[in-house]
């Protein structure tokens, strides 16, 4: 009974020690359908991005996020297949509005300002070779036969 108590002690003790790493990125909403057959069809194909920072074009009602949205068609570590994703513009490092990372098409995304570049293609968003110890915000992408619909 007293080794439970001991470890439970113990167990507490080291997951209270741990940083909780918050990004500084603002919540704000997002609402974007896509249509991949038509207007949006350049997302289709491995690695295809697109940066959408305004909401002229598009559906009543668009909202872009805190810097815009990045669709990514990805892959999915599950099924192997494509997946679409979608990510916040702003880099978190930074924090600030102007300053988005720039997609490429090889699953990469950077920052120009602090260098960090982000892993898009897997739908992490975690950061690498830079300074931020944050992952870009993702936002849920449902896909309905051709159209994609993205909230936050």
């Amino acid at each position: 009974m007293m080794k439970r108590i001991f470890f439970c002690l113990v167990v507490l003790l080291v997951m209270s020690c741990n940083k909780v790493n918050v990004s500084n990125v603002p919540y704000a909403p997002v609402y974007l359908e896509l249509d991949l057959q038509f207007k949006d069809k350049d997302l289709v194909g491995s690695l295809n991005f697109k940066e959408i920072t305004s909401a002229a074009g598009q559906n009543y009602g668009t909202r872009l996020g805190y810097s815009g949205v990045l669709v990514v068609n990805g892959f999915s570590a599950t099924t192997g297949g494509t997946q679409y994703y979608a990510y916040d513009l702003c880099c978190p490092h930074e924090g600030k509005k102007d300053i988005r990372v720039k997609a490429e098409n090889t699953g990469w995304a950077q920052c120009p300002e602090c260098g960090t570049k982000y892993e898009i293609a897997y739908g992490s968003g975690t950061p690498s070779d830079g300074p931020s110890k944050f992952a870009l915000t993702k936002f849920n992408v449902t896909q309905r036969g051709s159209e994609l619909l993205i909230q936050y």
